[in-house]
């Protein structure tokens, strides 16, 4: 699998594989927990999970315990949402998750990644910056419940290694 042993801190029982029309259930269960991330509805995630995309779910003991969902455009890729269990963080899942989305971009021949993140989530915040995102622009008042801007982020895939 792409980058398991490079993500950083990567919890090593933490198995990375595509997301299934299956595992939508968990994940508007780790949604309903996380109102930190993107929100997203059933179908959304129904949808993601239907089509070739960029979406991967983590599992430990055989629980879905996180996820990350990104689509690829030409030669860059877009982290659109990622969220881990709070029973499971601290863990090294997320990084696990964005490790595995970053070698994958990098495979398909991407160059770039962005994401968008919640100025007010300093534990997101660090977990991009360790992987190399910088800010790159801020979109104001971008989330709602509660309101808050967004910062964008982006790292050149092409140059790591």
């Amino acid at each position: 699998m792409f980058a398991e042993s490079r993500a950083f801190g990567a919890d090593p029982s933490a198995a990375i594989r595509r997301l299934a029309r299956v595992d939508v259930p968990a994940l508007c269960g780790i949604l309903q927990e996380s109102p930190e991330a993107a929100e997203w509805s059933r179908e959304t995630l129904l949808e993601s999970a239907s089509i070739e995309s960029a979406a991967w779910v983590a599992e430990r003991d055989g629980i879905v315990v996180g996820f990350l969902i990104g689509r690829v455009a030409a030669d860059e890729i877009e982290i659109l949402n990622m969220a881990v269990s709070p029973a499971y963080r601290r863990n090294g899942i997320a990084s696990k998750l964005l490790g595995f989305a970053l070698e994958f971009s990098r495979t398909a021949g991407c160059s770039r990644a962005y994401l968008e993140v919640r100025a007010s989530n300093p534990w997101a915040i660090g977990l991009y910056a360790r992987h190399g995102f910088t800010e790159c622009g801020r979109r104001r008042r971008y989330y709602r419940d509660p309101d808050d801007d967004a910062l964008i982020l982006s790292l050149r895939v092409d140059e790591r290694i």
